[in-house]
């Protein structure tokens, strides 16, 4: 991820200093290389280049051409071979140096970047790109004093043209003066000018140049920066329109995909940007980015040495290669590389700030936390060690002083969004009371969960000692618990935007467990609590190293219930292709799914992993596992030392366990084949009776008994009582209204194949059609034994309650309910099937039932009844007293529950978290002469964000701003009492968000 605020230009946005004059007679050669370089045809440029440097005027400015292109495809050699040749021919050309240094920056030599630069500016002062080099090596060695001068320089040039009434109008500087404006806008605290050069500098870049993608590269990555991600996109978008082959913005786009966690499109993007430049440093780090997360520390070091190799003055390439000697324990590399950044910065709050974000994202937040300070106090005018600093203060549970870090960030710069959105997540939780329980604070609003609380606090303790006893561990101190009364307040919490999606039913960080309420957010919240609860655990008792298949397979066991269906399905699919995860590669499952199975394979098989690991090695042999992580293990060392086995040999007794769990789960689905590709095969195969089924059952399907029957009476006689081909005769013979035939040929399946499940099924409907109860009831037992996971339980709870057996419809029901987790109602008849010959097991059944739904009349008096049956008189009134507590109005006293609030009577309007921020309020659009982008000015307010109460204003009390009339082309028509800001306007009231820096 490009490091926001002091991150580095990237090489390919350069520029000609304001003395290049290019000539634009029709026709012209040089332009038309130029167009083509920026259209991404680098090849094409090169030859155009080639074509126009025959004449000697234009020598210079083509061979700077020529190196551009050889730079966007990463060929620096090339590059510098270009302009080392141009100034043989046309020694001290004032572009031509500036270039060579800017190349010489990109690739970490300073020291010749800065001699050029010097060579440039003794002759010519106001050159740009030479002054931004300066400037940028400046800036990265550490000398912030010098570095701050050279960028008002800038802005100084800047406001004097305006002011002058000569706006500058090369394009190339135009990029350059809105990179120093947004430097000079994060070192001085001033953040209202990263909208001016939002939508002002770059604005004007593509008005002078319509093909300068630059212009909407720079302003996605100032938006991104922000995390603005809609419009950083649209931005990017923009920039790919015209130039489909710009690397720089396709490693953005990866950039962007891995903040929101989305580590497929990552990769796929940076493998594009690598295709146009396999040097491309940031593309590089997107790419070791993925691998990182997906626990491939070799590959991810492999990429993250091939950029270091491209600039090993790189301190984002640098910062990831300390975080990864940190996570595999290497110090001796870990302090060699960063006495090698303090070498060449003197400040390299850079280096410290990504160092730490990439520690955050493998949750080791002690260190995170260590780096994000020392960042900060190397740059203390820099807000985004702060943000960093804050958000992992308020991940870890540390509110009050995540509160403070948050507001120093964001009146340093409030268009972060994420900063702002944490600021009123934790507004919002001042409304919230606490409950304590000896091991957790479990904080809620009383609005909402007054009933919950006591439940809550009450089964996590219950949950607490059954997990320490398991892992042989549990955690110092309190872990905090919340239930959050929307889920948009979760999701503010979880990532600090809104739009978390709805399979996230709860989050945790180890210190901190957070789930939306079950009255916003329909969920069993007791699965939700046992399932972070052990991340919790494992997080804590392994110092955060726990692996991700692990922890998972673990949270899974500890929900309890069936293995679902569908994950089972993908398993025998995967199982018979020979394409299963092992355990160096089932992270990768989780973070950057291949395929939509991907991601239920993993979750499965790492839940057999843990079911093989306890049956083979005994259920101590996890706490074991966790203990070896926590010292910094390998899987294979971790593995030995806990059940005392090599990797290779769990593997294949894995395997083995797998086999037997595949075979156990009855007959293998076939494949599924389309209608024609059914007539192609029975055509190649005419004689195969599976296919004459398989197409018979199609044709019935589609109304064409005939030739149904033909089929099945052929696939009959080559195999009497084929099973598929049984069932489609007996729905042929019940078309035709012959049930007893049908049963008759049913019968005579069933004999010849006892175990066909679909026979099975077939005959246990029409024993039921025909009445004839307790027989259906045997086949469909029958079934159930078969293949567990055929549709069998549905079909016996009917019969049982026909046949009012209690004792089998109870088992029946036990099994449905293992096998939907989420079954309220099969609970409640459980409940009261049982409550007078077992009162435990009716007490049970009404706690899960009032676990899904806590409004629930008919459970709660299950609950009391099967407590006064045992004689639990005292628990029962205690229930009795939580459901009367909860009907109060907030702030009553409620029985003996130790209730804290921090300020019950505080009653506010709830502000809907941010989606995007006023940085992007007046979003320009750039008119571009492409047939696939009209031109107009981007809409105030984005119509598929309003859907979310998109709030848009900068401030305490944001507001969505109001809609905005429109012209014909679509361009905002402003309302007569609002200002226009427009080019005709007045340069000297342009430029009053820059003049504040004069002096």
């Amino acid at each position: 991820m490009r490091r926001p605020a002091f991150a580095v230009a990237a090489a390919a946005v350069v520029a000609l200093g304001t003395s290049a004059r290019q000539p634009d007679p029709k026709g012209d050669p040089f332009k038309d290389a130029t167009q083509r370089l920026r259209r991404g045809n680098y090849e094409e440029a090169r030859a155009g280049f080639e074509t126009a440097a025959k004449d000697s005027k234009l020598a210079p400015a083509a061979a700077v051409g020529t190196a551009r292109a050889w730079r966007e495809e990463g060929e620096a050699g090339k590059a510098l071979a270009a302009l080392d040749a141009a100034l043989k021919a046309t020694p001290g050309h004032p572009d031509v140096l500036a270039q060579r240094a800017d190349l010489f920056y990109s690739l970490g030599k300073w020291d010749d970047a800065l001699a050029d630069a010097a060579a440039v500016l003794a002759k010519h002062d106001s050159h740009f790109l030479a002054r931004w080099v300066k400037a940028r090596v400046l800036r990265d060695k550490g000398d912030h004093e010098k570095a701050d001068t050279e960028v008002k320089w800038f802005v100084r040039a800047y406001s004097d043209a305006e002011n002058a009434d000569r706006p500058i109008t090369d394009a190339e500087a135009l990029l350059i003066v809105g990179q120093a404006g947004v430097e000079n806008a994060t070192w001085n605290s001033r953040p209202q000018q990263f909208q001016f050069v939002l939508n002002e500098v770059y604005k004007d870049a593509t008005k002078h140049d319509p093909d300068c993608w630059e212009a909407e590269y720079l302003a996605g990555r100032l938006l991104l920066e922000k995390h603005n991600r809609a419009q950083a996109l649209e931005a990017f978008d923009a920039a790919l329109k015209i130039n489909p082959r710009a690397a720089d913005v396709l490693a953005a786009k990866a950039a962007a995909a891995l903040a929101t966690l989305d580590f497929k499109v990552a990769d796929v993007l940076a493998d594009a940007a690598l295709k146009v430049n396999p040097k491309h440093p940031a593309a590089l780090r997107a790419k070791a980015d993925v691998f990182l997360a997906g626990g491939d520390f070799l590959t991810a070091k492999r990429l993250l040495t091939a950029a270091k190799l491209v600039n090993p003055r790189d301190e984002s390439a640098l910062a990831r290669l300390a975080a990864l000697a940190h996570l595999t324990n290497d110090k001796d590399s870990f302090a060699a590389l960063t006495r090698e950044v303090e070498a060449f910065d003197a400040k390299p709050a850079a280096f410290y700030h990504d160092l730490a974000l990439a520690l955050d994202g493998r949750k080791q937040y002690r260190d995170a936390e260590t780096y994000f300070r020392k960042a900060a106090d190397l740059r203390p005018q820099l807000p985004v060690a702060k943000a960093g600093l804050g958000m992992l203060l308020l991940r870890t549970g540390r509110e009050p002083e995540a509160k403070v870090v948050l507001d120093a960030a964001f009146k340093a710069d409030p268009f972060n969004v994420r900063v702002s959105n944490s600021r009123l997540v934790l507004k919002h939780l001042d409304t919230y009371q606490t409950v304590e329980t000896p091991h957790y604070v479990v904080r809620f609003d009383p609005k909402a969960d007054k009933v919950l609380a006591p439940f809550l606090a009450e089964y996590l303790e219950e949950v607490h000692a059954g997990f320490a006893k398991d892992y042989g561990f549990a955690p110092d101190g309190k872990v905090l618990i919340e239930v959050f009364s929307s889920r948009e307040m979760f999701s503010g919490r979880t990532i600090a935007l809104p739009g978390l999606p709805d399979v996230a039913a709860g989050a945790c960080t180890g210190r901190v467990v957070a789930f939306p309420s079950p009255a916003a957010d329909k969920l069993n919240w007791s699965r939700v609590v046992r399932h972070e609860l052990t991340h919790a655990f494992n997080l804590l008792q392994t110092d955060y190293r726990v692996p991700h298949w692990l922890t998972e397979g673990l949270a899974v066991r500890s929900e309890g219930g069936d293995r679902p269906a569908s994950w089972m399905a993908v398993l025998r699919e995967r199982h018979a292709a020979g394409r299963l995860f092992d355990l160096d590669t089932i992270t990768l499952g989780f973070v950057r799914p291949r395929t939509e199975d991907d991601w239920p394979l993993a979750y499965l098989q790492s839940l057999l992993y843990v079911e093989y690991l306890t049956k083979t090695h005994g259920p101590a042999s996890v706490g074991k596992l966790l203990d070896a992580y926590r010292g910094g293990a390998t899987t294979g060392a971790a593995l030995k030392t806990a059940a005392g086995v090599e990797q290779t040999a769990f593997e294949a007794g894995y395997r083995t366990f797998l086999n037997e769990v595949v075979r156990g789960t009855g007959r293998r689905p076939e494949k599924v084949l389309t209608f024609p590709e059914l007539e192609a095969a029975h055509k190649a195969r005419p004689d195969d009776p599976d296919l004459m089924a398989r197409l018979a059952g199609e044709y019935l399907r589609r109304n064409k008994a005939g030739e149904a029957r033909t089929l099945v009476e052929s696939a009959l006689k080559v195999e009497p009582g084929h099973g598929l081909a049984s069932v489609v005769k007996a729905r042929l013979l019940d078309q035709a209204k012959d049930a007893a035939g049908a049963r008759t040929v049913l019968e005579a399946a069933y004999k010849e194949n006892p175990d066909d499940a679909r026979v099975i099924l077939a005959l246990g409907r029409a024993l039921t059609a025909a009445k004839e109860y307790e027989p259906a009831a045997a086949v469909f037992e029958k079934g159930r034994k078969t293949a567990p996971e055929g549709d069998w339980l549905t079909e016996l709870a009917r019969l049982y309650t026909v046949l009012k057996k209690t004792d089998p419809l109870a088992d029946v029901l036990a099994a449905m309910a293992a096998r939907d987790p989420e079954d309220f109602t099969v609970r409640v008849r459980l409940a009261q099937l049982k409550l007078d010959t077992d009162a435990p097991l009716a007490e049970r059944y009404a706690r899960e039932a009032l676990r899904l739904d806590l409004a629930s009349a008919e459970a709660r008096e299950l609950l009391l009844v099967a407590l006064r049956a045992q004689k639990k008189d005292a628990e029962a009134d205690r229930v009795a007293r939580r459901f009367e507590c909860g009907r109060r109005p907030p702030g009553a006293a409620c029985g003996r529950a130790r209730v804290s609030s921090t300020n019950d009577n505080h009653v506010s309007r709830e502000v809907p978290l941010r989606r995007t921020a006023e940085l992007s309020a007046v979003r320009w659009y750039p008119l571009l002469p492409l047939p696939t982008r009209p031109a107009r000015l981007a809409p105030v307010r984005v119509p598929e964000l309003q859907r979310h109460r998109l709030a848009l204003r900068i401030g305490p009390r944001p507001r969505a701003l109001p809609d905005v009339p429109r012209r014909g082309d679509g361009r905002p028509r402003r309302p007569a009492t609002q200002p226009r800001r427009h080019h005709s306007q007045s340069p000297v009231r342009r430029m009053t968000q820059f003049r504040a820096d004069r002096g």
